[in-house]
Formats: C-alpha cells, sequence, structure tokens
C-alpha cells in the first residue's frame, strides 16, 4: 500500500502540472491575438481555437449581451477546426440561439454574474437544448469588462456527463476576465480607427476646399468677367438701398423674357418664384442679409414665359456694408439646373425601380420553392379526390364530400399560382381579354368580398376593351385591389371600379415606366376609405410590408398584384392622401381589332388504355396514387422511388414497357438522367416528365426543354390521362 502513495501522489501532481501547462497556452493564446482584427468575430473564433486545443472541450460559444438578450456571437466544436485545416471547406451552417437575462443556464450566469455549471444536462431544469448538439456537461461563465459590468457568456460544452472539475472552473473564470479585456480592447481600437479615419477624411476635405479657395483667389477680375459673359449663368446685382436690380442677357435667355421685362419682374421676384419654393428663398435670403449665412445658396424654381417651371440655382453674397454693419450690395450668379434635377429624379425614379425589382427577385425565389411543394400536396389531394368521386354513386352524400374537397384544392392550387405569379415564374397564359366583360362576369364575386357597409359600383366605359392578359391573374390583380379597398374602410364608404381609354404621350411614359407611347386601357379602382401618406404610399409594392394589425395581413397582397402586372406588360399607379380615399390605376396597350378569348371545352372523361407504364416518383404519396389511377383505367403499372430503381425495372421489363412517367427532380439518378439511360437501350422510348418544379428551373438544371413531353403538377387526373393517350397515340418515329 505504502508503495502505491509516492506514485499516485507523482501522478496527481503530474496532472496538475499538465493543466498548469494547458492553461498557460490557452491563456498565451489570448495575450498572442492582435485586437486590430477588422472583426471581433475572427478574433474571438481564434481565442475559442486556443481554449479547446488546449483544454480538450467539445464545443465552446460565447454570447455577448445586446440590449436585454444574449445573441450568438461565435461558436466552434472540432468539426469546424477540421474543416478549417481542409482543402476542401464545405460550408456550415449552425443553429441560431439566443436567451433572455435570467432565462436557462446563460440567463442565470448573467443575472448573477457567476458561473453556472450544468453537470448533467439530461436532469438539470436549467438547460435549454440545443437542436443537433449532444450536450451533457455545460459551464457558462460571465464575461467581465473592467468595473464589473457583463458583456456576454462563454459556453463550454461536453457530451459526457460531469466531465468539467473544478480546475476547469477557476481556468474559466481567469480566461473570461482576459477575454473580456481582449472584448473591450477591440471596440476601443476599432472606435479609435474609425474616428481617425473620419478626421482623415474631413481634414482631406478641408484641405481640398482651401486649395480651390486659393486657386480661385488667384483668378483676377477680368477673367471673372470673361468667364461670367462666356458661361451659361445669369448674372445679377441688386442694390439694398435702391432697391435696383441690374442683370445680364442670360438671365432673360434663361426665362424667356426681355432684359427689361425680367428686370421689373425680379423686384417682384414672388410673383415668379414657385408657391412652395418662395418661403425656403426668403428664410435663406433673411438669414444670409442678416449675417447668420456666409454665402446665400438655394434651388428653386420660376415660371418661365411658357408657364413651365424651370430649376435655377442661386448663388451670391453681400459684397458691401455700412459702417453700422449693414448689408448695401449683394451680388450673384444664376444658373439653369433643370436638366441636372430632371436626371436625378428619374435616377431616383430608376434606383427604385431596381431596388425593388430586386427584392421581388430575392423573395421571388422563396415563394417558388414554397410553391413547389404545395405543388405535390395539391396533387395527391387532387388525384384522390377524383378516384373518390369515380367510386361513388352520383346522389351518394361523399361524391358531394369528395366535390368539396376539389374545390378547396382548387383554391390551395390558386394559391399555388398566386405564389409563382409572385416569384414570376408562374407560366402566363395571355389571350386577348375585353375587360368590362370579365370585369362584369366577377361583379357578383366582387360584391361578396365586401360587407354590407359598403357600397360597390362599377363605371365600364362602351365598346370593348381588349388587351394581351391572363385573365385568371387579371381577376385576382381586381380581388386584392378591392379586398383592400374594403379594408381601408371600417366604417364603410364606396368602392368604385372604372374602365376607360387614355392617350399616354412620351413624357407619361416615361413617368410610367411601361411601354411604348399610344393607346392604353385604364382600369381605376377608387374608395373613400382612410387614404395614406406619401411615406406609405412609397413601400407599398415591397413584399412584407402591410399597415394592417398583426395576423390581419400578410404583405404580399399589392406585391402579388404589382408582379402580375409587370408580368403582363402594364404599369399601376397610386394616388392618395390621408383622409382622402385611395385610387389604384392599372394601364395595359390597348389590342385594336382583336375578337374575344375562346370559350375553355368542356371537360371529358379519363383516357383508358392497356399499355404498360413505368412509374417513377420519389413521392410516396403521389407514386400510390398514380397507380391507382393508372389501373383504375386499365393500365398496367410498374413503380420506383427514385431514377436508379426505375433504370434496373426497364432492363427487367424492358420488353413489356410502352411508356416513362418520371418526376424529374428524384434522389439518386433524376429522370432526365434515367431517361437517357433507357434511351441508350430503345432510342424511341417514349417519356412524360411531371414536376412541381418551374419550368426555367428544370430548363436551366435539368435539361428539360421544350423538346420533351412534360405535365406541371397539380394537374387533374383527366388531363394527364389524356397527354398519357396523346403520347401513346402518337405515329412511331
Amino acid at each position: 500500500m505504502d508503495s502505491c502513495l509516492p506514485n499516485r501522489a507523482f501522478s496527481e501532481l503530474n496532472d496538475q502540472i499538465i493543466n498548469l501547462l494547458d492553461s498557460f497556452s490557452a491563456l498565451s493564446v489570448l495575450s498572442s491575438l492582435d485586437i486590430r482584427y477588422p472583426k471581433l468575430e475572427i478574433m474571438l473564433r481564434k481565442a475559442l481555437r486556443g481554449l479547446m486545443e488546449n483544454m480538450d472541450m467539445e464545443r465552446c460559444s460565447i454570447f455577448l449581451l445586446q440590449k436585454d438578450r444574449l445573441v450568438n456571437c461565435v461558436g466552434l466544436d472540432w468539426d469546424d477546426i477540421l474543416l478549417e485545416e481542409s482543402e476542401d471547406r464545405p460550408a456550415r451552417h449552425s443553429v441560431t440561439v439566443d436567451a433572455a437575462i435570467g432565462e436557462g443556464i446563460m440567463g442565470l450566469a448573467v443575472q448573477s454574474k457567476t458561473l453556472q455549471h450544468c453537470r448533467d444536462c439530461y436532469s438539470d431544469q436549467r438547460f435549454k437544448a440545443v437542436p443537433g448538439h449532444a450536450i451533457r456537461s455545460l459551464i457558462s461563465v460571465p464575461i467581465f469588462q473592467h468595473g464589473g459590468e457583463v458583456l456576454g457568456v462563454l459556453n463550454v460544452s461536453h457530451p459526457r456527463a460531469f466531465f468539467f472539475t473544478e480546475w476547469h472552473e477557476r481556468l474559466l473564470v481567469v480566461y473570461c476576465n482576459c477575454l473580456g479585456q481582449l472584448i473591450v480592447n477591440h471596440r476601443l481600437v476599432s472606435d479609435m480607427d474609425q474616428e481617425i479615419e473620419k478626421r482623415t477624411n474631413l481634414l482631406m476635405r478641408t484641405l481640398e476646399e482651401v486649395r480651390t479657395a486659393e486657386r480661385g483667389l488667384r483668378a483676377s477680375e477680368e477673367q471673372l468677367n470673361l468667364v461670367l459673359e462666356g458661361s451659361n449663368d445669369g448674372f445679377w446685382d441688386w442694390s439694398l438701398v435702391t432697391r435696383e436690380v441690374k442683370l445680364s442677357h442670360r438671365w432673360a435667355e434663361i426665362l424667356g423674357f426681355t432684359l427689361p421685362e425680367v428686370e421689373q419682374l425680379f423686384r417682384d421676384g414672388k410673383e415668379l418664384i414657385h408657391p412652395e419654393d418662395a418661403p425656403a428663398v426668403r428664410a435663406m435670403l433673411t438669414e444670409h442679409l442678416a449675417g447668420s449665412l456666409r454665402h446665400y445658396s438655394i434651388e428653386y424654381r420660376m415660371r418661365t414665359r411658357s408657364g413651365e417651371w424651370k430649376w435655377l440655382l442661386d448663388r451670391g453674397k453681400v459684397v458691401e456694408w455700412s459702417d453700422e454693419g449693414n448689408p448695401l450690395r449683394m451680388t450673384g450668379t444664376t444658373t439653369d439646373v433643370s436638366d441636372r434635377r430632371w436626371a436625378e429624379e428619374e435616377k431616383r425614379r430608376l434606383e427604385n425601380q431596381l431596388n425593388h425589382s430586386q427584392k421581388m427577385e430575392a423573395i421571388g425565389q422563396l415563394a417558388g420553392g414554397v410553391a413547389h411543394e404545395f405543388n405535390n400536396i395539391m396533387t395527391a389531394i387532387i388525384g384522390y379526390g377524383h378516384l373518390m368521386v369515380l367510386k361513388t354513386e352520383e346522389h351518394s352524400p361523399l361524391r358531394h364530400f369528395a366535390a368539396q374537397i376539389l374545390t378547396s384544392a382548387e383554391r390551395a392550387s390558386a394559391l399555388t399560382r398566386s405564389l409563382l405569379t409572385f416569384s414570376r415564374k408562374q407560366i402566363s397564359n395571355p389571350h386577348h381579354v375585353n375587360v368590362n366583360e370579365s370585369i362584369e362576369k366577377m361583379g357578383k364575386l366582387l360584391s361578396r368580398l365586401i360587407r354590407e357597409d359598403v357600397e360597390f359600383r362599377t363605371e365600364l366605359a362602351d365598346g370593348r376593351l381588349v388587351i394581351l392578359a391572363d385573365d385568371g391573374q387579371l381577376e385576382q390583380v381586381l380581388m386584392n385591389l378591392v379586398t383592400n379597398a374594403r379594408d381601408a374602410m371600417p366604417s364603410g364608404g364606396l368602392i368604385t371600379i372604372r374602365t376607360g381609354l387614355e392617350e399616354l404621350g412620351p413624357e407619361s411614359v416615361r413617368s410610367l415606366g411601361c411601354g411604348a407611347a399610344g393607346t392604353v386601357v385604364r382600369i381605376s379602382v377608387l374608395d373613400t376609405g382612410i387614404g395614406m401618406d406619401e411615406k406609405t404610399r412609397e413601400k407599398i409594392f415591397e413584399p412584407f410590408f402591410t399597415t394592417k394589425d398583426p395576423g390581419k395581413g400578410t404583405g404580399l397582397g399589392l406585391a402579388i398584384v404589382y408582379g402580375i402586372i409587370q408580368q403582363q406588360n402594364g404599369s399601376i399607379t397610386v394616388s392618395s392622401n390621408p383622409g382622402e380615399g385611395t385610387e389604384v390605376v392599372i394601364y395595359f396597350p390597348l389590342v385594336k381589332g382583336a375578337g374575344g378569348k375562346m370559350e375553355p371545352t368542356s371537360s371529358c372523361p379519363m383516357k383508358t388504355g392497356t399499355e404498360t407504364i413505368l412509374i417513377a416518383e420519389d413521392d410516396d404519396d403521389l407514386r400510390r396514387l398514380n397507380r391507382e389511377l393508372f389501373e383504375e383505367c386499365g393500365y398496367r403499372v410498374i413503380e420506383a422511388a427514385n431514377g436508379q430503381e426505375a433504370l434496373e425495372l426497364y432492363k427487367e421489363n424492358q420488353g413489356t414497357i410502352d411508356l416513362l412517367l418520371f418526376d424529374v427532380v428524384m434522389p439518386k439518378m433524376n429522370g432526365r438522367e434515367a431517361f437517357e439511360e433507357i434511351r441508350t437501350l430503345r432510342p424511341d422510348m417514349r417519356v412524360l416528365f411531371t414536376s412541381g418544379y418551374t419550368s426555367d428551373i428544370l430548363s436551366s438544371s435539368h435539361g428539360i426543354g421544350t423538346e420533351f413531353d412534360c405535365i406541371a403538377k397539380p394537374q387533374p387526373p383527366e388531363e394527364l390521362m389524356a397527354k398519357v393517350r396523346d403520347i401513346l397515340d402518337r405515329p412511331g418515329d
């Protein structure tokens, strides 16, 4: 027994020495970090890596306090470290977690300003589980700055319970004190660098202004006079004693008057200055004459002889003062800046259009993905609904229930089309549409959307107003606008839909951002509601912007309207003032001499057959549905869950298969790849592709172009069977 004690003591001493060396190593990493890293997260990531490499910890993370919440700043585990050392580094996405003060073990550490040790997280109620991480032992240590203020917490964890010891606790307290000072120093250095850069830029601008002033002072009076004569500016000299004004000929040319006329009008300048600009001109002139402003410089509008408004840049200063300090004489120049102001306004309009388009594109990608998921769900619902109708008697209550299911499914499919329209990926079906007929047909439906205290009217122009558009999407636009108008009248009011023709000139075309000048069909939706201010009006087409209470609006209604109008080559404007109602106007090019659209043909029973069809579909519900549909119509079916399985089944049954029905996007091997393999075995093999993705995605990513037969989900069973029968009945190549 005695001989074992020295060995044990030696082992313990050795462990303590190793722990001490590891502690020094971890702390030395902190001392070696450069606080001038451009990003705090990079510096903290390097600090965590040093801690993990020396302390045998499975995962570390730092949460910084922002107001009253702890927000994840940086996290690191061994997989992250290995990925950093690998040449092929795929992106990793960590789980984002945050907590309030007092919430969970992190919040308690901040609230109590003491280390919190969760020795077995499975039995500790303080622990909040983190998805994707197996954590049994966890220590949360508050990070302090000088003075005792908490900056955040350091979390270290391990998948084994009771892993951390008292030595870990002591080390982490010291480590977090050093880490807090490091964070404070980094912030101070960052603030100092920003202030240095700010002052440097200010100094450079000041030096440039001084140089410019020095160059101007070196110019002689004769050169200045020559410049004024040869420039495009008007010159004025105003005696503040006699009120006499001397003007150059350029002044008369700018406004289109003769020199005597403009001199007289200039003395009474308020008659020419735009009423909206006159107060600002008077205020600045008063401040300059009082000595509050060194220079007088302002842009404002003045009326020309023709009645138009021109933008002028007026610059001048008092050049003579009395002994008592009163202004005696003021001179200056006036520049016609109309072209620049119009160009700036056009630039702002184009920038707003570009920003809006970019937002719509980004949100549209999300909408397109959601619509794809809906397509698969709707295909199954519609298919089984039709099977229920087929298998029930005409007067059976179940048949009525099935019809209600199909009606609801069609509404959901319309939602899918709305999402695809919002993403501008919905395949539009434009044809000649008589606007008046569409509005009359929708009148009853639109009147049902509003309340009893809201009156609904239509004022339709005489004659046929034919446009090239998708009538379904046009109806959706009107429904959204009428719904918005109804919600803007909580106390009741009047909604009016008005149609007519309008001639647009080049100026109107540019301001509306539509096509060529000419005759357009104008559709107006007016309400007598609460209206909106300019700030709200500028944002109404932005995705997810809504003025309704939480839970009462998605903010997508007008964004979808905007997407549809743009897709149909139209334009839309909104005019409104608070308390004065709103008018939304839509413009579409008029199609002259066009007939109406063709009436849709009535539906027909599902086509049948006896051929053998190989179905490849990775969605189990859709695969079972297709099997039941085709067997109900007399076909023999072989089914596969992916492209690879479909290829193997074809090789086993290639002498009997007449048609391939392949989903495009599948695991292991997609539909196009499987078909190409089969075509090497049988070049004349016929195929029908089906997918819930949009045509542009299929064409660009999977090579499904117009040369292939393809049917989009969700599709009614009658359309699917008709398409299959059409392909099978085609003459062979």
